[in-house]
């Protein structure tokens, strides 16, 4: 072998194991234990010592000057502050372990490898896709999410949802007309059932997208998977005489979307289903806003205004009917903004469970029902009460 060629392998030699995560450096370290001292810096990832002549400079000054073990030092490279331990190419993979047993990324300033430097180097983590300080987690919002549909699971797996699980219905020019034929981010689905209708177990996520007026939707059979909605630029469904979401079956996720102006009522969850809408907005629809009839519910972040009068054999209703209420599994509100209905704002047969719900406004001079169990959290939306932004 030549001289330059064993030159080189010496190189890579030493940059492979200054990633090494088995082996650090001299001088650097992950814990206090990995030094001598006992004292790691988190920041530097480097290890340091306090000198024992710092409260007395002179007599400290007089050894320095005549400890010879610093030249000795200096040349075996065993004083780490004195000589600057070597640093690893950041192009050097730690794919012999890496970060807690995985394959890693050598953080090149420190010499370490850790678990990600970027979000692309999560990629082998699906339900952990972000990095954030060296660690990849959980994603927690839509932003986070760059490809695909841009939606984050936050509510499933925390993962970033892909183009293969995804539904696309938007109701513009050159959408698909036909079932069966289109919901792809090319061909969108016209109808918003049409693309309810093709949840499958492995395709399970249906994006609706504005501006343009979505149709109504309903699910009256137990889906093969459980169903998320999420609303993107504007969606908002206009059902006209229709009622604009019915679900009768299974668990269905909705978050993020618009049920306005329709003739009927909003939204309506029966027999046994299992809804949760999140960050939704249901408006001037008019026979009453969200009527849950014997079915499990957790609404959150949602603003309820302006919808009824609605009537429910002989109970008036604006904003909220609650019935028939289940003896097991959620029947939560949370975070709600429910205002300026007609008739009575919330009306319930039964107690539910109700943090930070605003109820204001309601024309038929009641703005909740003594049966539900909760008083409104005030008159006004703050940071504590009320639908947040």
């Amino acid at each position: 072998m030549s001289r330059l060629s064993l030159a080189f392998a010496l190189v890579l030699a030493a940059a492979a194991a200054a990633c090494n995560p088995t082996k650090l450096k001299p001088g650097y370290c992950n814990f206090n234990s990995d030094c001598a001292s006992g004292m790691c810096n988190p920041d530097t990832r480097m290890c340091y010592t306090m000198d024992a002549s710092a409260d007395k400079p002179e007599a400290g000054d007089a050894l320095d000057a005549t400890d010879v073990s610093d030249g000795a030092d200096a040349r075996d490279g065993s004083d780490v502050h004195e000589v600057a331990p070597p640093r690893c190419p950041k192009d050097i993979s730690c794919a012999d372990g890496g970060y807690d047993g995985s394959a890693g990324v050598c953080e090149g300033d420190a010499g370490i490898c850790v678990e990600c430097l970027v979000d692309s180097d999560c990629a082998r983590k699906p339900t952990s896709p972000i990095c954030e300080a060296q660690l990849c987690r959980p994603c927690k919002a839509d932003s986070e999410c760059k490809t695909g549909p841009g939606v984050c699971m936050a509510h499933q797996d925390g993962r970033c949802a892909t183009d293969d699980e995804t539904i696309y219905v938007k109701n513009a020019s050159g959408c698909a007309t036909a079932a069966g034929s289109g919901g792809t981010l090319a061909a969108p689905y016209c109808l918003s059932q049409d693309g309810i209708n093709a949840v499958t177990a492995a395709r399970a996520l249906v994006v609706m997208r504005g501006p343009d007026a979505l149709t109504e939707w309903a699910v009256s059979t137990a889906p093969a998977a459980p169903i998320t909605v999420v609303g993107q630029t504007s969606a908002t469904v206009n059902p006209g005489a229709r009622v604009g979401v019915r679900v009768s079956a299974g668990k269905v996720y909705v978050r993020d979307l618009k049920v306005s102006s329709g003739s009927n009522i909003g939204i309506v969850a029966e027999t046994g289903a299992d809804v949760t809408l999140n960050r939704c907005t249901v408006a001037t629809n008019t026979k009453g806003g969200i009527l849950v009839d014997g079915a499990n519910f957790d609404i959150a972040n949602t603003t309820v205004t302006g919808n009824g009068p609605g009537d429910d054999a002989g109970a008036s209703w604006g904003g909220l009917r609650l019935k028939n209420l289940l003896t097991t599994g959620k029947k939560s509100l949370g975070f709600l903004t429910v205002m300026s209905n007609n008739q009575v704002g919330v009306s319930c047969s039964g107690s539910v469970d109700a943090t930070s719900v605003l109820v204001t406004g309601s024309s038929g001079g009641v703005d909740i029902s003594p049966s539900c169990g909760f008083t409104s959290c005030g008159a006004a939306v703050t940071a504590t009460c009320g639908a947040q932004p």
